[in-house]
Order: C-alpha cells, then structure tokens, then sequence
C-alpha cells in the first residue's frame, strides 16, 4: 500500500499511523523544517504513478483544491473535516473523478466504544455531545482563526466530530434531525489569546472566527445538543452525556482525543469496502448532511 500525506501539521499523526500499518508513506509540505519528501505538490504526484489512499491535511481553503488534485492518481481521498467549502464542492469531486472514492474523516465513527455510545442515545430522549476545552483554541492567529481560510471557527473544527458521533447513533435516520437552534459567537479577541494549549500564537494574525457553537437538531421525538467550545476556561468537558424523561440523567460517557486506533480502523475499512458504492453512497450522504449543517446560518455570529 502506497499513502499520500499533504500538509505534516496534523499530517504527522496521519504518517505515524500508517508507517505502522506497514504502507509507504509519502509526505508533502511547503515548509522544509517538517522534513517532507517534497515541498510541492506537483513534483511529488509526477514522481509517482497512484496511491491507494491520500490525506487532505492542508489549511481549509486548500482542501477542494488539492483533493482534485490528487484524485485522478488515488483510489481513496480522505479530507481533513470539514470537508471542503460546499455541498456543491463535494458533488463536483465525486462527479469529476469517478474512479475515485472521497470521505470527510469521520475517526469518531471507528471508536472502541461508538456501540455503547449509540446504544445510550437509544436508550434517551435528549443527548448531548460536548467539545469544550479549557483553553484549547488552534494557532490564534493563523489560518485556524483566519475566515478567508478556515471558513470559520470551532464550527468548522469541532463541530463535524459532534455531528459524526450524532450520526453514527442514528445512521437510517439521521436525515430526519432539523436544525431548531444554531449559535455561533465570537467570545475572544485575538489580545485575549495569551496562551493555548494548541499550537503557538501570532499576535500580529488574525482572529474573527466564531470559537463557541451550539447545534440543536431534533426529529421531534430525540433531541440532540451538540456544544463546541475552544476556550471555556473551565475544565474540560469532552463527553455525551445522556437524559431521559427531561430531566433525569442517565450517564456520561467520557471520549478525550480520538485515540490513534480509530484512524487505522477508519482507514483500514475503507480500504476493505474500496468497491462496495454502497458503503460510499452512505458516506457521501453524511458528508452532505454535515456540510449542509454547518453551513447553515454560518454568518451568524454574536459578537
């Protein structure tokens, strides 16, 4: 097995995981300090004929562009979340490259424990998924917190694994959870940003992304609270938490940082089902599903 990884920021995690999955990996990023084989993209796709798998790893208004990119020499291209820019974006991919399998990472779904979690959002009425950090918002002032290149903020980060984990509990009937409360806010400035525990700060950056969200989707009978937050400075709270009958709290169920072993199992599960349209129509729809999510309301952010 042959591997791409584009961009060694988050990249790296990706080309330790499948070094140790025994694929040969090649690596692309403009800054020679991260020590890629090549710092341009070009160069490193006319050195080499295909690749099983590529990784989408680059900031995100480079995302649609290098995934088209690589396409016509990959059978299988992950994207970094959120994907790309728009449901049309990704509709052009699939038709443009149809010898090409495409998929938002969607790790959380490949999680050890993702049954009991689904099995808990059965047994409730009301879930909520929790991404909040104490102080954990991504290289302020770089692209992360830059609009023109992140498309927004912990809406654009955290929220799709919220959403990933959401779907994997309800996957015949994802499709009939509606939007009834999307709030996007901005609650720091960049002279805010003393520290973080991610990345390094550039106070001479720009920061004008939302870095709290909160999404509530219904189907009128389960309702789903799905709270994103950089920088809460409180403790962290990286949970589900489940209730029942309104009020009664049934359990939580703890999750942290996806643990490397669900991005092997992700990969090595595409890599198994690279043939079945099925299993990549069902992919495409929750990436569609996502993006059209997040997007919506996306200007509404309260300062």
């Amino acid at each position: 097995m042959k591997s791409l990884v584009v961009g060694l920021g988050f990249g790296q995690l990706y080309k330790d995981v499948l070094k140790r999955m025994g694929h040969q990996v090649v690596t692309v990023d403009s800054n020679p300090a991260t020590k890629p084989d090549f710092t341009e993209l070009t160069t490193a796709l006319s050195s080499h004929d295909t690749f099983d798998t590529a990784h989408i790893c680059v900031p995100n208004h480079l995302h649609y562009k290098t995934a088209l990119k690589v396409a016509p020499q990959t059978k299988i291209v992950f994207v970094e979340k959120p994907g790309v820019e728009s449901i049309d974006h990704w509709n052009l991919l699939v038709n443009l490259n149809k010898n090409t399998r495409f998929m938002m990472t969607k790790n959380n779904q490949w999680r050890d424990n993702i049954k009991e979690i689904a099995d808990s959002c059965k047994a409730s009425d009301l879930i909520q998924i929790n991404w909040v950090n104490k102080n954990r918002i991504p290289g302020p002032g770089t692209w992360f917190t830059d609009k023109s290149k992140s498309f927004g903020g912990v809406s654009r980060d955290l929220l799709p694994h919220l959403m990933s984990i959401m779907i994997s509990a309800n996957p015949t009937n994802y499709n009939d959870f509606k939007n009834i409360k999307y709030r996007l806010e901005q609650k720091w400035n960049l002279s805010d940003c003393t520290g973080t525990e991610y990345g390094v700060v550039n106070q001479d950056g720009v920061y004008n992304v939302d870095d709290s969200a909160v999404m509530e989707l219904t189907d009128g009978e389960k309702t789903y609270i799905l709270y994103a937050n950089w920088k809460s400075n409180l403790m962290d709270d990286v949970a589900v938490h489940f209730y029942k009958n309104g009020e009664s709290h049934l359990k939580s169920i703890q999750l942290g940082l996806c643990p490397e072993q669900a991005y092997e199992t992700m990969i090595r599960d595409c890599i198994i089902h690279k043939d079945d349209d099925d299993f990549w129509n069902k992919q495409l729809q929750q990436d569609l599903y996502i993006q059209g999510k997040i997007n919506e309301d996306s200007t509404d952010i309260v300062h």
